[in-house]
């Protein structure tokens, strides 16, 4: 039995999970903003990609890093990009062998640090 998950049904999950939690999202963007989620996540997937290919974890920290200023200016905060980083992690475990899959997990765990750290250095001043 084949329990890979392919991106397309990865990306689909992920959203929909997001949608679900969040109905206020589908009120305010509509399937425009489902489609929007769904773009987001398949740059975070690619971003994961690219940092694993390079053996740089560092790689996603400054997207995820770029990210949050870009999200803070249209008026969101880092919640999303944590939320969603989290909610990746066990899906992604059924989709990839173990050694990728611990580094992608080790990459948003760390992004989720480094968003946790900003949010903190805010509030300090």
């Amino acid at each position: 039995m084949n329990t890979t998950i392919r991106a397309e049904e990865l990306l689909d999950k992920i959203v929909e999970d997001i949608f679900d939690a969040y109905p206020s999202l589908y009120e305010r963007y509509g399937e425009n903003g489902k489609i929007r989620t769904r773009e987001d996540n398949q740059h975070h997937l690619n971003y994961l990609q690219t940092a694993y290919e390079a053996d740089d974890s560092q790689l996603f920290k400054d997207y995820t890093m770029w990210l949050s200023e870009l999200l803070s200016a249209r008026g969101m905060n880092e919640k999303i990009i944590i939320d969603n980083y989290e909610r990746l992690i066990p899906l992604l475990e059924a989709s990839m062998e173990k050694k990728k899959y611990s580094f992608f997990k080790a990459c948003l765990e760390e992004g989720i640090q480094v968003l946790h750290a900003e949010k903190n250095k805010d509030e300090d001043n």
